[in-house]
């Protein structure tokens, strides 16, 4: 309560727990949701969903991230489930508001934002989802297409998730 008092009353802490000094919000995370919400008006959400659920298991996302080539090696990501939800309760029917939900175990820098950039492609007709198969195949596409990236303010790290940690 005391805490609470002094934050802003957007920000509030919800429980707390004991860490220890090893303990890295970034680093201990086993599993991170995200939502990147938007306005499907025109949008084809089966061939996004299509799209999607190609991205769901292990692959090497370095075609749907932004290349930082001088601290990450590794572009191999596991994406635990995708899907797109769609809130019919806001809005009225033409401005329905949706979501991407990504869950996984950690992810590229940029990644929420390239896959979100592609989905819309698809969803628009400007893409087939069947691109999302051949930008994870490195062998066959090295080279990162040039892709607009999505808009930052609509994606929200929604939950982390961490092993041995009871908040109280």
């Amino acid at each position: 309560k005391i805490l609470n008092n002094l934050l802003p009353p957007d920000i509030r802490i919800l429980g707390w727990s004991p860490v220890s000094n090893d303990f890295s919000a970034r680093f201990s995370a086993t599993t991170r949701t995200y939502r990147y919400f938007f306005v499907p008006r025109t949008m084809n959400l089966e061939n996004m969903r299509q799209a999607l659920q190609l991205m769901v298991g292990t692959h090497d996302f370095r075609n749907l991230c932004r290349m930082d080539v001088e601290k990450v090696y590794n572009f191999e990501r596991q994406s635990h489930s995708a899907e797109i939800v769609v809130d019919n309760t806001c809005g009225d029917k033409n401005n329905r508001v949706a979501y991407i939900l990504i869950v996984g175990q950690a992810f590229l820098w940029h990644q929420i934002r390239c896959i979100a950039s592609i989905l819309f492609l698809v969803g628009r007709g400007l893409e087939e989802p069947s691109v999302v198969r051949e930008l994870l195949d490195v062998e066959n596409n090295p080279g990162k297409p040039s892709y607009p990236l999505a808009d930052e303010k609509p994606l929200v790290l929604h939950d982390c998730q961490y092993n041995n940690l009871h908040i109280g």
